[in-house]
């Protein structure tokens, strides 16, 4: 889970970054962009439960990857967009490991590793769509955008939140095996109920 974690980071910062090259925006507006995209729902998640210090002050790959795939999304991005359906690949896999971390997260944080009852259920699954998509708002917001994870074609929302459901119901069953249905569940989502096409989806 932490490979695909920072695999799903690199995926975020690129696909964040990519929108802003998109854009004919400065080196430092790409990278910070990719930045917000890549760690800004595990910010804004770690900020809501009071988890400090936040996840990428602990370690520090998480902001080395998302600074990597900033920059070179500005400097090559013919490669990142030649190789768009990989990278759309890599960012369902991430957006499927971020809500199960979500959830894991909030789960030992708040709940001591035992969040049963529907206070529980709301907060974990809520918290582990967050950890998917909040990059993904924060970004459009930053660049003055409706995000387009609320458009009605977007399966980014769906997809979080039915991995993210899923993970918490079976994980109190068998942990691998919730992992497993999770991902799958968001990946079918994403790779086979969506449509195909640019990140603007992302």
């Amino acid at each position: 889970m932490y490979i695909l974690d920072l695999i799903g980071t690199f995926a975020f910062a690129v696909a964040g970054a990519f929108q802003a090259r998109e854009r004919n925006l400065n080196i430092f507006a790409v990278v910070l962009l990719g930045i917000v995209t890549a760690v800004g729902g595990g910010t804004f998640r770690d900020l809501v439960i009071g988890r400090t210090p936040l996840f990428y002050l602990k370690d520090q790959n998480y902001l080395l990857l998302s600074i990597v795939g900033g920059v070179a999304t500005y400097f090559i991005p013919h490669f990142f967009k030649r190789g768009f359906s990989f990278f759309r690949f890599l960012d369902s896999l991430g957006l499927a490991a971020f809500a199960i971390i979500g959830i894991s997260v909030t789960s030992s944080h708040l709940f001591q590793g035992n969040p049963r009852g529907i206070i529980a259920l709301m907060v974990c699954v809520i918290m582990g769509t967050i950890t998917g998509v909040g990059g993904g708002i924060i970004r459009n917001a930053l660049t003055g955008a409706l995000p387009s994870v609320f458009n009605q074609e977007s399966t980014y929302i769906p997809a979080a939140f039915s991995g993210a459901l899923l993970f918490y119901v079976l994980m109190f069953m068998d942990t691998n095996t919730a992992i497993f249905v999770s991902m799958a569940a968001t990946l079918a989502i994403r790779e086979i109920i969506a449509e195909h096409g640019v990140y603007k989806k992302v």
